[in-house]
């Protein structure tokens, strides 16, 4: 940084002007030189200076310190360069001047303040706890700054100029989590780092074992005391399947649950078909003036693989309501499509009814009956429903609470997840079952944006591929019927896409 040069139009000696006058021992000739500035003021990150004196005697110059060099002097300026101060503390440099023949000297103070600027961060080592904490680190640099993350669990945050915020998302792992967030300066001259680590306490997940396990007890918010048991396990590419039994305590009083899930990726070789006995079209009716068939969904599964060599039937639920006995036929109460072809067309089930579709786009949509009439003709696979539970987010209003086993579908805002969930019931030592509103707040915790109530009561089953089992599916929740699985009209069958 260049000094402005001062022009000394009158020769006087005043405030802030300094004159050094001297005599050589022995002599009586006096030698005078007057600084415009002693000290000299220069910047931490040092550079090229320059300084006027006046004089009627020739110098030279000479830096004395180390941190000082290239001195040159003409015409009334001495020239010098300095480096920059890699400390916070001001210090004092000399710049020796000597009368040319002669050996008196006279000294210019070079003063260089601190490197205040430099970028300095108050902690580099920040440890957060298993959720929820958020950690605050001050930071101190002459330019603007920006925090980089190394990992995706790990949040920084630049608050303002001089703070940085840290938290992360909680910690579901079981392991410790190590990660470092770098801040780095705009110029990219500098760079600080901080290495964070992310405790795992189990306690605050209820005994759940697994990753999607201390998910689902944090997001429940509560609902969960002590998990009994748990399972998490890929169906298949794309189809996640989470199992858990669990308590709930409130004050003195207990209450059991057994939930099945699974959590379905359409967007990729697998989509969602509806089933139907033989994977026979025929087999639905229109009326009740014939009577459509019922089989069991692993019957409906196993000759769906037998009849479509093209695809894999991976796992799935039951399906729609159905009027029973001699008077209604096994009558659907809603609607259906299957292969894009429309079976039953009408809502005999009432107001209530509700639709679950896959539409020839890939996507999944929940419908009320208005929606269905508008989109029916994009529609590749569909079954009915009843009780709307989540509509654009929100749960509904419920006055129904009963607790039964439950069967209920939810569906991603973007409609490229769906989630088939059941709760099993009437066993008071076992799951009591569920009412709409445990339904909506387990949906939630998936960020479900719509979610419907299928047939549920001992029509629920919850039927995995399993080549042990008979008919190569297994079916892993517990149906109430002594009987075992029901025979029902329709299910919803996971596929891949072979």
């Amino acid at each position: 940084m260049k000094f402005l040069k001062t022009i000394i139009a009158v020769f006087s000696i005043c405030a802030g002007i300094i004159s050094c006058t001297g005599e050589k021992p022995g002599d009586e000739k006096t030698y005078s030189i007057l600084f415009t500035e002693n000290p000299v003021m220069v910047g931490a990150n040092g550079g090229s200076v320059s300084a006027m004196f006046i004089s009627e005697h020739e110098w030279t110059a000479d830096a004395v310190s180390k941190w000082i060099s290239d001195v040159t002097v003409a015409d009334g300026e001495v020239s010098f360069t300095v480096e920059a101060n890699p400390t916070e503390d001001l210090r004092n440099g000399k710049i020796r001047f000597t009368v040319v023949g002669d050996d008196y000297t006279q000294d210019l103070t070079i003063r260089q303040v601190g490197n205040t600027s430099k970028l300095k961060v108050e902690k580099t080592e920040v440890t957060l706890a298993t959720v929820g904490e958020k950690v605050e680190v001050k930071i101190s640099s002459g330019e603007n700054w920006t925090p980089t993350s190394n990992a995706e669990w790990l949040n920084a945050v630049r608050k303002n100029s001089t703070l940085l915020e840290l938290s992360a998302n909680p910690n579901y792992s079981g392991d410790v989590l190590k990660a470092e967030v770098t801040v780095q300066t705009a110029s990219g001259a500098e760079k600080e780092v901080i290495k964070v680590t992310q405790k795992a306490d189990d306690a605050e997940f209820a005994g759940a074992s697994t990753p999607q396990g201390r998910e689902f007890v944090y997001k429940s918010k509560g609902l969960v005391s002590k998990v009994i048991e748990e399972s998490a396990y890929m169906v298949g590419d794309h189809v996640k399947a989470f199992e858990m039994q669990f308590r709930n305590q409130v004050g003195s009083s207990i209450s059991p649950y057994s939930i099945f899930i699974f959590e379905v990726d359409v967007t990729k070789d697998v989509t969602i078909l509806a089933s139907c006995s033989d994977d026979d079209p025929a087999s639905i009716k229109k009326t009740d003036k014939e009577e459509t068939i019922l089989t069991t969904i692993r019957d409906q599964f196993y000759a769906m693989q037998n009849n479509r060599p093209q695809i894999e039937v991976l796992c799935g639920v039951n399906g729609d309501f159905c009027y029973g006995g001699e008077e209604r036929l096994n009558l659907l109460h809603g609607i259906m499509y299957k292969d894009g072809v429309c079976l039953k067309d009408t809502f005999d089930g009432g107001a209530a009814c509700t639709v679950f579709a896959m539409m020839k786009d890939g996507t999944a949509r929940i419908m009320t009956q208005a929606e269905y009439a508008s989109q029916k003709n994009n529609i590749q696979e569909a079954i009915g429903g009843r009780q709307m539970l989540i509509s654009g987010g929100e749960t509904i209003a419920f006055t129904d609470t009963r607790l039964e086993p439950r069967t209920a579908v939810g569906v991603s805002r973007e409609g490229d997840k769906v989630y088939l969930l059941i709760v099993d019931g009437r066993r008071d030592s076992y799951s009591i079952g569920a009412d709409y509103a445990l339904l909506a707040k387990i949906f939630h915790i998936y960020n479900v944006h719509d979610a419907i109530n299928l047939d549920g009561g001992g029509s629920s089953t919850f039927l995995v591929k399993d080549a042990t089992a008979s008919k190569g599916f297994k079916t892993r929740n517990r149906p109430t019927d002594n009987t075992g699985d029901r025979k029902l009209p329709n299910g919803l069958a996971v596929v891949r896409k072979k």
